[in-house]
């Protein structure tokens, strides 16, 4: 009896061993695999080896739904979420709330190249977008998924999102407006990147710019390698989890996400997700708005845009 109980507790370690370790594999070639018409067994097989994936995905359905003049005509009253790239106060909110329409307009008159949106998922659910998603994905889905996390992103033309990496096990960026450049980094290069890890918003981020290298941080870049690969409209990019990327905005784009998680995917990120979750039980922001407050006309009058934006910088924890 010992010897069976034995063997079951062995067989259930081996299991769980396998698996993590099957999803905590990384590669580091610096190369992207480019397929036409994959087929689904295909795509996993190729998605499998933790390369980059490029290849052409013309769903009309998402490319019309999801387009910028489909989005700006029939959900402009809806509220996106913006984020200042340039903003590095701790302090501050990471995302503000702005109407679509305006959020549009505030991308082609950006001069500082700061802004993007994402993090869209309560957007997408509000306006209905979200089915257009779920109806047209399986053929990106992987076997025994627990989690699917859709999510639309923008831009201010030539703004670039910070470089990060994420533990999702799919990961698919799909252009249906526009154009946009991404740079890979393979993650051998981690050591050279200061990586921070942003539990509360759950990021794995580095302070460096990779499209303009900041001084301080030359000398270790220098020994980084990095992949630059541009997408148009009807293209579809894969990107492994940990592999680093940052998206530059070459047009006014937009571009759908997909994550996926499996269940043992997310076994194996438990203490990611553990630390996320005390994170956010820890944190706590009150909005102080005092640039309001110094207004006389508080009760009277709405914010505008660069209100809404310089507010963020007035949140505390």
């Amino acid at each position: 009896m010992n010897l069976f109980i034995s063997f079951f507790i062995f067989m259930i370690v081996l299991f769980f061993y396998l698996h993590i370790y099957y999803h905590l594999k990384r590669s580091n070639d610096l190369d992207i695999y480019t397929i036409d018409n994959p087929s689904k067994d295909r795509l996993e097989e190729i998605c499998n080896l933790r390369q980059p994936v490029l290849f052409n995905f013309m769903n009309e359905r998402l490319l019309e739904s999801c387009g910028l003049n489909n989005l700006e005509n029939n959900y402009s009253a809806f509220d996106i979420k913006i984020r200042n790239v340039k903003n590095n106060d701790d302090n501050s909110e990471l995302y503000v709330p702005f109407l679509l329409k305006e959020a549009f307009n505030l991308f082609q008159t950006d001069s500082e190249n700061k802004f993007i949106t994402e993090n869209n998922e309560d957007f997408l659910m509000e306006t209905g977008v979200i089915k257009n998603f779920k109806y047209n994905d399986s053929f990106l889905r992987p076997p025994l998924v627990s989690n699917c996390n859709y999510d639309l992103l923008s831009g201010s033309i030539n703004c670039k999102t910070p470089l990060r990496y994420n533990l999702d096990f799919r990961n698919f960026y799909f252009v249906t407006t526009g154009s946009v450049t991404i740079k890979l980094i393979p993650p051998r290069n981690s050591k050279y990147l200061y990586q921070e890890n942003d539990y509360e918003n759950f990021e794995f981020i580095s302070p460096i710019d990779p499209w303009n290298v900041q001084d301080k941080y030359k000398a270790d870049f220098d020994k980084v390698k990095t992949l630059d690969i541009t997408l148009n409209k009807g293209n579809i990019l894969y990107i492994p989890a940990y592999w680093w990327y940052s998206i530059k905005y070459d047009k006014l784009t937009s571009i759908c996400c997909f994550k996926y998680k499996t269940y043992m995917n997310n076994v194996a990120i438990l203490p990611e997700l553990l630390m996320s979750a005390l994170q956010k039980q820890n944190v706590k922001r009150e909005i102080v708005p005092s640039i309001l407050q110094n207004d006389n006309k508080l009760n009277k009058d709405k914010p505008n845009k660069e209100t809404l934006i310089d507010l963020s910088n007035n949140e505390t924890k």
